[in-house]
């Protein structure tokens, strides 16, 4: 079965029927004795819904009440949400149906009434059956542990650490902390490690405690004195528990098991044991066994090591498994038709310690090959024997969630197992279901929703998955395996993965096509349409959507969260009928514009259009003014931006911004601004913005006085990490994202065109151009900064001390360089195309500096046709560029030298379309370089002799497009470890 949450959704029917607009809708439609009565029982019916939603697994008859109640709560959700668009609606604000809503609202109701007749009681603490049958103890029962030998030593030599060394002064134990998910064999392993002969050996004295989810510091003091003195302990008292204690560990080295910790919430339980910290001798222990990551940050106070536990391989499974499943290797041997279907069923135990031996145990009285395979193609949790043995331990971690997070857990099953995908898309879903609760301290609810993703991230509900690109790094997430089984048993009745499941009260949906190029039509399986009040609506299709069928639209009106990413045609204009829409992703598709409809959806918060590199032009947007996240990442084919961008309030994602053309141009483009609500060459748009991310401000030429670029107010926007200021469209396109070029050019796409007609630029454009630039000064957080086109002579002067990343690009009027050598963190600096250099010294390194660019590893310079010298600081006292490890120097045809102490820590260079003298100034003094790149030099004829000499870490060269190259020297072959 199932299990149902109510509490979070009770919270937020009660929270609706009070709002003073619905209450008013409520007196026209007459609804407002119904109002009352749920105004009153609400709050009845959630003081013993926790009661409830923990006995459902053992009484069917609260099961069976929950069951009606969610489905009444979410029809009732629906309607009031229905109410609160109309009543914003001014065209038909009262267009609905009487008698419909008022049946659905005196359902509810009598479904209150139905449950307050149950035997329910208010409930705190989750309910303590389970714990009897979870009970462990320090012996390790049984012999059949596989593949844990690597896991035990390394433990041990955590426990063996003699000193607590880092810890708080008189401290002389430390924690280690074995965390993984229920059922990976932490409690197991823990017992390996307490009963080996080396631990007996190195600690004086050894306690076990079982703690499950009641943490009481009373009782776990008082099991700990039990054990250590063989002996019933009767004491009450605290301070008598804790001297008791005290006395039994003091002066020697203890051993202490935790076993099962559940409390990663209550630090004043935790006090009460610190304690223990300090009673044993220096190299003391305390072993914790916990699903939860902040176990450890919680304890604090002293050196915490933590280890954390994965799956078994698939051979050690199948070794627990065959263990179980067969008396011995005879019986194996007599059986080699369930061999292989046996391995196909260990498959599904993902690694699980606990659910090998259930399986495995499960098929020892089962020799008959059709069984086998029964239980090979069934889900393992659809078999009771199963579900009974490894449920208790799963389930507890879910009654564990507080109930916000249970929606949360819960919905992640949703997308395909093993599906990669972002946090801020997980977390942008959960909004527009409605799961993040605003906590009252005027919190984003974004950051309450950033909390609650790192509650189950702790829990290893999600594991970590980084790449890496042209980019950088960036993580995405998949959902536990262990995780996902239990999420998608909890929520089977409402989530749907394709077809596999009634649709009766199916919430949530997502369709994985079994071909690529499937139509959508097809895609939907037919009884999904039976499904009125589908909220979710996920599609995943590789080959992207070829159609969007219209009926979508008509049938799925309660929709809150549509993902039709990779859409090859328009979407239709009925996409404007979905007006509780909140979530829209049609990232990564090909059509050129969106429906005008698009202006109705005044419920949307997220508009998700990441990589449509087709759109030139967005709707007027004016009524959707509480839009959270407009996402236009790789968007460059946009001409203009939105009527009404400056009405969202709530707009934290903006990653591209053009400034609206100036008065001229204005009647070119009126049609798109029908009422003139635009403020034509300004950044008032953006001024009121509590941005935060990525943002990229095109077309800055457009703005003709610097009032109008102090309106954008980038002093003020904290929560920006990267900015782009761009001249022009020449270089802007890809500049913040360039994996979306390396796309284009992947995917042979025609990418937007980044030239425009040559225009001069007059004295009084320098200017104003420089004052433009100071007062689109950014916050000091900022991480990345790149400016492009600019026309200006010189840079401000500028305090970023946070930055880490700059790029100077086609910056042609510049005539010096800004002082950037101050900069801490500075990691990668990029400058290309700035003709009127002549030379880089003292100026850039900065003054009153010891270390310039003390964090500096990676430095391109490019198309610097007038650089002729690049100097040295006048001070010999100052270390520059200490730590440079990838230097890349290109069409700098006039520079024949660079200083030597860019040389000494370099491991990665780059010479492109450079003057053949440079290659002279660089041999025999790149101790460390283990990369050299040379090409484009067109008179090279020979390495200079001494180029690559005693270059011993050289791992890797390459020499291309030098046309007249005829040899290399002659200690190439001799000197030089190139690896293979």
């Amino acid at each position: 079965m199932a299990e149902i949450v109510l509490a979070p959704l009770l919270q937020v029917i009660f929270d609706k029927i009070a709002d003073p607009l619905l209450l008013e809708f409520a007196n026209y439609w007459e609804l407002d004795d119904l109002f009352n009565k749920l105004q009153k029982i609400l709050p009845m019916a959630q003081a013993v819904i926790q009661d409830a939603e923990e006995r459902q697994a053992t009484e069917t008859a609260v099961r069976v009440w929950l069951s009606q109640l969610k489905d009444a709560t979410c029809q009732v959700e629906d309607i009031l949400e229905e109410f609160t668009y109309r009543k914003g609606n001014k065209s038909k604000p009262y267009a609905m149906n009487f008698s419909k809503n008022r049946k659905i609202l005196d359902d509810l109701h009598k479904a209150l009434v139905e449950g307050l007749n149950l035997p329910l009681s208010e409930r705190n603490v989750v309910d303590r059956k389970f714990d009897d049958k979870r009970e462990t103890s320090s012996f390790l029962v049984g012999s059949d542990v596989y593949g844990r030998e690597e896991d035990k030593q390394k433990i041990i030599e955590m426990m063996l650490l003699q000193s607590s060394g880092g810890g708080d002064e008189g401290e002389s134990c430390c924690v280690v902390s074995i965390v993984g998910t229920p059922g990976i064999g932490k409690s197991t392993l823990a017992q390996m490690v307490y009963n080996d002969d080396e631990v007996k050996k190195h600690f004086n004295s050894r306690t076990w405690v079982f703690v499950s989810p009641d943490f009481q510091a009373k009782r776990i003091i008082k099991a700990a004195i039990e054990s250590t003195t063989g002996n019933k302990c009767d004491l009450g008292d605290l301070d008598a528990l804790q001297m008791k204690l005290w006395n039994s560990l003091h002066e020697k080295r203890f051993l202490l098991v935790l076993d099962d910790v559940w409390n990663d919430e209550d630090e004043d339980e935790w006090d009460k044991l610190r304690f223990l910290f300090s009673c044993g001798l220096e190299g003391s222990k305390i072993m914790v066994t916990t699903r939860s990551q902040k176990i450890t940050m919680l304890i604090g106070g002293s050196p915490n090591l933590e280890y954390h536990l994965k799956g078994l391989s698939e051979n050690d499974c199948w070794s627990l498994f065959k263990n179980r499943a067969f008396l011995n290797l005879l019986e194996e041997e007599n059986h080699p038709e369930l061999v292989q279907i046996g391995m196909e069923i260990v498959g599904k135990c993902e690694g699980v310690p606990l659910a090998s031996k259930v399986v495995g145990g499960l098929m020892r009285y089962k020799k008959e090959e059709m069984d086998w395979l029964h239980v090979q193609n069934s889900n393992l949790w659809d078999l009771s024997v199963y579900r009974k043995a490894t449920f208790p331990a799963l389930l507890l971690s879910y009654l564990h969630l507080p109930p916000h997070l249970k929606h949360c857990f819960v919905f992640c099953s949703v997308f395909p197992k093993d599906h990669e995908i972002q946090r801020k898309t997980i977390i942008h879903m959960w909004i527009a279901q409605g799961f993040i609760v605003s906590d009252g301290e005027s919190k984003a609810l974004e950051d309450v929703g950033d909390e609650y993703f790192d509650e189950l991230l702790w829990l290893s509900v999600f594991e970590e998955i980084k790449e890496s690109d042209e980019g950088g790094s960036l993580t995405r997430y998949k959902m536990n395996a262990t995780f996902y089984s239990l999420a998608r048993f909890v929520g089977r009745n409402e989530i749907m993965v394709l077809s596999e499941m009634s649709p009766g009260h199916v919430r949530h949906a997502s369709v994985v096509p079994k071909y690529s190029n499937m139509p959508m039509a097809l895609l939907i399986p037919t009884t999904l349409s039976e499904c009125r009040h589908l909220r979710t609506l996920l599609t995943f299709s590789e080959g992207g959507i070829p159609t969007v069928p219209l009926h979508i639209f008509s049938r799925f009106i309660f929709l809150r969260t549509l993902k039709l990413s990779g859409c090859q045609v328009e979407l239709p204009e009925s996409i404007g009928d979905l007006s509780l829409l909140r979530y829209l992703d049609a990232s990564h598709s090909h059509f050129r514009e969106l429906p005008s409809s698009i202006s109705r959806l005044r419920s949307l918060q997220i508009l998700n259009l990441f990589g449509c590199y087709n759109l030139i032009c967005l709707p007027q947007m004016d009524n959707i003014t509480g839009l959270r996240h407009l996402d236009i990442c790789g968007c460059e084919a946009l001409e203009e931006m939105p009527v009404g961008i400056r009405d969202m309030v709530s707009l934290q994602t903006l990653p591209i911004y053009i400034v609206p053309m100036s008065s001229h141009e204005y009647w070119k483009t009126r049609a798109s601004d029908p009422w003139g609500k635009i403020e034509r060459g300004s950044l008032y748009d953006i001024q009121q913005l509590d941005l935060r991310g990525e943002l990229k401000i095109k077309h800055l030429e457009r703005v003709r006085e610097v009032e109008k670029a102090k309106a954008a107010n980038l002093a003020k926007k904290a929560r920006l990490k990267s900015l782009g200021l761009c001249w022009g469209k020449k270089g802007s396109n890809f500049i913040m994202n360039p994996s979306f070029e390396a796309m284009y050019q992947d995917q042979k796409l025609l990418m937007p065109s980044d030239q425009e007609p040559e225009s001069s630029v007059t004295v009084s454009d320098v200017q104003l151009a420089g004052e433009i630039l100071k007062a689109l000064q950014p916050h000091k957080n900022l991480n990345k900064f790149f400016i492009v086109g600019y026309p200006g002579i010189k840079f401000p002067l500028w305090n970023l001390p946070n930055l880490i990343e700059l790029s100077l690009i086609n910056c042609q009027g510049c005539v010096h360089l800004p002082v950037l050598g101050h900069l801490p963190h500075l990691r990668s600096l990029h400058m290309e195309s700035m003709s009127k250099i002549t030379s880089i010294g003292q100026e850039f390194y900065g003054e009153d500096v010891t270390i310039s660019f003390p964090s500096l590893h990676e430095l391109f310079v490019g198309d610097f046709p007038s650089l002729h010298e690049w100097s040295s600081n006048t001070d010999s006292d100052v270390v520059i560029f200490p730590v440079l490890s990838k230097l890349i120097l290109s069409k700098c045809q006039n520079l024949v030298s660079v200083p030597l102490f860019m040389m000494m820590s370099l491991k990665h260079l780059e010479l492109r379309e450079c003057d053949t003298e440079i290659l002279k100034c660089m041999g025999g003094k790149l101790p460390q370089l283990s990369t050299l790149v040379i090409a484009r030099f067109d008179e090279l004829i020979c390495l200079p002799e001494n180029m690559l000499r005693d270059k011993r870490c050289l791992e890797r060269l390459k020499i291309s497009s030098c046309p007249k190259l005829e040899s290399l020297i002659s200690e190439f072959e001799t000197s030089l470890p190139l690896n293979p």
